[in-house]
């Protein structure tokens, strides 16, 4: 039974323990935090990659399909094209979203064989901006003169 007056020693928490069990919590919280952010940032840079690829494929599929005249008339084909990436949970209605720029490159194919004169390498590059950085991706594919489109149409 206690007296009035005293008080018993392990009757509660000291204050370096409370200190020390704040500090664990912080340091737990503060994780926590991290590891959201870093989620979240991750998210983003799969989503933009994941775009990115379905507007380069788009795009060579497009010149896949067309003739080998429509492929070697100059200007038929634009060497630079936009596309943008708005997504649908933008975190406000007044987001713009990225805008992709893409180059494309239609050269003969670097072979050494004598089809190498019916044959194109055509490229596409990518560049988005993406913040801290500006990120860039290439795709390529070969375009034949008796390919693709002859089965078709």
């Amino acid at each position: 039974m206690l007296r009035k007056g005293k008080c018993r020693r392990d009757s509660g928490f000291t204050l370096v323990e409370v200190i020390a069990s704040v500090a664990i919590l912080g340091i737990a919280f503060a994780a926590l935090l991290t590891g959201l952010a870093w989620n979240a940032s991750t998210v983003k840079f799969a989503r933009e990659t994941v775009r990115a690829t379905q507007i380069m494929e788009d795009k060579l599929d497009t010149i896949r399909l067309y003739s080998w005249d429509q492929i070697t008339r100059p200007g038929f084909i634009t060497n630079q094209f936009y596309a943008s990436f708005c997504p649908s949970n933008a975190l406000s209605p007044d987001a713009l979203g990225i805008t992709y720029t893409g180059r494309v490159t239609i050269v003969t194919a670097p072979l050494s064989e004598p089809y190498r004169t019916n044959m194109l390498l055509i490229t596409i590059d990518l560049d988005w901006p993406s913040s801290p950085e500006v990120r860039r991706a290439q795709m390529s594919t070969f375009v034949s003169k008796y390919g693709l489109q002859g089965y078709i149409y």
